[in-house]
């Protein structure tokens, strides 16, 4: 397990191990085959191998020389074993459901992968609630060696986990940080996000291509949310729980996170059960264990004999909404359960076909995929929780138009100055102006005539509102704009 400060180099070690691992003979073989090695990334706001918000059991047998942007899915000498989403950038936002994560992954783990090696990448949460998580960790998942890539402390980070190493070595290896960094946390999780959605996904091919093109020229998914043949079972909120009148609003234009249902237990305080389940949950992750995930009656002795079906359960929980979006009823805190339930991918919602109750959605997942889910019996569940918001799809198709423009006004030549008059020496390279509410421009036909740009009536742009001459915005639709000094010029209890 490998623990440490942010910016140690915690990720570039655990590769370079895992690099050291895959390619490790021993001396006097020849034509070994070269031995798989195991990574648990518990890191879901700097995954090496995933998607953020994701943590995930990946099984390498080749080593990994590009950077995880690169390797958006899996492929390529990584197999993706297992994996869970916490819809959030940092455990913080539910550390519960991140230890119960984990300890699902390290199961899954003994089952599948017992005799490879085991790397363990964790987040640089060291103080407060993130050192008692890793403590926590250390713990249950119980490493054969813990490693603190700082030398410098601190003392009280430290001392708790060579304290919680009681029969693991705990080792210091000084840090390997730089001062030279030129993009932060939030760029490399957008470079890895925009990465993700613009890769095309071949069954025949294996190294990963991307589509150039802005995602606004990629036919979405036409996914139907009511009726008989509904693609997915619901959406669910794993952060702030918003009125159904609001749903639609608040999930548009925002990437969540598509989670298979294994079994109507995944739901758990949501579901009803006369009988409760064999065993509990310290005898299901006990890291000993030999759990046979793939054995129908090992399972099913653990299932209650009340629990309802998928499909009964989706009339239960589900609320509509005045666009009978089915929304699970929860209340805060409530979580899918990660013993019956597995992360699928990330999928942007590119708009809502009210009139014909579905859903546009932009994601890398395959039909093969989706198809292997509704052979065994599963369901999709859209979770939408903390995820940064995708800001670089809302202006990719300004970029590339503007680029498109620049490049085409390159190859004109000296002579088309002279047409400067018949265009009252307009220049396609100025910045956009933006008229406020209330005011009133005289050029309004042009304005509207530039807005037919972004798109016509039959295929609109998503997520860009085009105002045509007069019109102007709904109440409530202005910035609102708070003080940052609020109480400081009087009485601070007020």
């Amino acid at each position: 397990m490998v623990t440490g400060p942010k910016s140690a180099g915690k990720s570039t070690f655990g590769k370079l191990l895992a690099n050291r691992l895959v390619t490790y003979f021993p001396t006097g073989t020849k034509n070994k085959k070269i031995p798989d090695v195991a990574v648990l990334d518990l890191d879901p706001g700097q995954p090496e191998y995933g998607v953020p918000g994701q943590i995930s059991l990946t099984r390498l047998n080749e080593p990994v020389l590009q950077p995880s942007f690169c390797r958006p899915l899996p492929g390529d000498g990584f197999e993706l074993i297992r994996s869970h989403s916490l819809a959030s950038i940092s455990p913080a936002s539910d550390p519960d459901l991140y230890i119960e994560a984990a300890r699902d992954l390290v199961t899954h783990y003994h089952n599948i992968l017992g005799t490879c090696p085991l790397i363990i990448n964790t987040p640089g949460w060291i103080q407060g609630t993130g050192l008692d998580l890793l403590t926590s960790l250390i713990t249950d998942l119980r490493p054969a060696e813990v490693i603190y890539m700082s030398q410098t402390g601190p003392t009280e980070a430290v001392d708790a986990l060579r304290e919680a190493c009681k029969t693991a070595t705990f080792s210091t290896l000084p840090s390997q940080s730089t001062q030279y960094t030129s993009r932060t946390a939030a760029h490399l999780r957008a470079m890895q996000t925009m990465s993700y959605f613009h890769a095309e996904t071949k069954v025949d091919r294996p190294l990963t291509k991307w589509n150039t093109n802005p995602l606004t020229t990629v036919p979405p998914w036409l996914v139907s949310y009511a009726g008989e043949n509904r693609g997915i079972f619901g959406i669910m909120l794993y952060d702030y729980q918003t009125s159904p009148e609001l749903l639609a609003d608040a999930i548009n234009g925002t990437i969540l996170a598509a989670v298979e249902v294994e079994n109507a237990l995944a739901f758990r305080d949501l579901v009803d059960t006369k009988t409760e389940a064999k065993g509990g949950d310290d005898d299901i992750h006990e890291a000993d264990t030999k759990m046979d995930v793939d054995d129908e009656n090992d399972s099913d002795a653990q299932k209650p004999t009340a629990t309802p079906s998928l499909d009964e359960l989706q009339k239960q929980l589900t609320v509509p909404t005045p666009e009978d979006l089915p929304l699970i009823g929860a209340t805060h805190g409530t979580t899918l359960d990660p013993r019956y339930s597995q992360f699928l991918g990330l999928v942007l919602v590119r708009g809502i076909d009210v009139r014909n109750r579905a859903l546009q959605l932009l994601t890398p997942i395959t039909a093969e995929g989706i198809d292997k889910i509704t052979a065994r019996g599963g369901e999709i569940v859209l979770v939408s929780g903390r995820c940064d918001p995708p800001s670089w799809a809302y202006t990719e198709d300004l970029h590339y138009r503007r680029a498109t423009n620049s490049g085409h006004d390159s190859n004109q030549t000296d002579n088309d100055e002279g047409a400067g008059d018949n265009n009252d020496g307009g220049d396609d390279n100025e910045p956009m102006e933006v008229v406020e509410d209330g005011e009133t421009d005289d050029s309004a036909s042009e304005i509207e005539d530039a807005g037919q740009g972004l798109g016509t009536d039959a295929t609109p742009t998503p997520w860009i509102e085009v105002l045509r001459g007069n019109q102007k915005r709904g109440a409530g639709s202005k910035v609102w704009r708070v003080r940052r000094d609020l109480g400081r010029g009087g009485n601070g209890a007020e």
